[in-house]
């Protein structure tokens, strides 16, 4: 009866061995499955523009940098907590009807917008505690075929031609 008990015991823990044997391999398999990559190729998404904000006197001035590598349009939406009161006001910035302020001007390569004012009155309680958000977007300065300038607020870039290569030859749409 030892002799049985014995014998069941090692082909169970053989057949556990086996069928453990036959996993792994797969398992394996999916667990190292992966690609590696060497050297790159940059990608944008587009332009790419800098903020600079300086609080004074309750006052908060926002000026926008373009660091793309072509002219874009900007524009800006400004956030505060409903106890606070923003007054905007910039010689060439509009406020649309969606809330954010439009710079009038094409933005040039490494150049500066003219300065947004955000003026800022707070009750006396949250003087201590308190933020404005400034979000900034830019877009790429788009032609009709007039040749006169626009912006395209809703665009989606297109992969294939907005970042590296523009040639519809090298993108394969010839």
């Amino acid at each position: 009866m030892m002799k049985k008990k014995t014998k069941v015991f090692w082909l169970t823990a053989a057949a556990l061995v086996f069928l453990a044997g036959a996993a792994v391999p797969p398992a394996m398999a999916y667990f190292t499955t992966y690609v590696e990559a060497e050297g790159g190729y940059p990608i944008t998404l587009g332009n790419e523009t800098t903020i600079e904000e300086k609080v004074e006197n309750m006052e908060k001035h926002i000026v926008l940098t373009n660091t793309g590598e072509s002219d874009c349009f900007v524009r800006v939406k400004v956030f505060a907590g409903s106890q606070i009161t923003l007054t905007m006001s910039g010689s060439s910035w509009n406020q649309g009807e969606d809330g954010y302020w439009y710079y009038s001007d094409i933005v040039p390569v490494s150049g500066n917008t003219e300065e947004l004012l955000a003026k800022i009155a707070i009750p006396e309680e949250y003087k201590e505690s308190f933020n404005v958000v400034v979000v900034q977007e830019c877009t790429p300065v788009l032609y009709e075929e007039d040749g006169t300038p626009y912006a395209d607020w809703n665009r989606i870039a297109d992969t294939r031609t907005d970042i590296g290569t523009a040639d519809a030859r090298e993108a394969g749409e010839e």
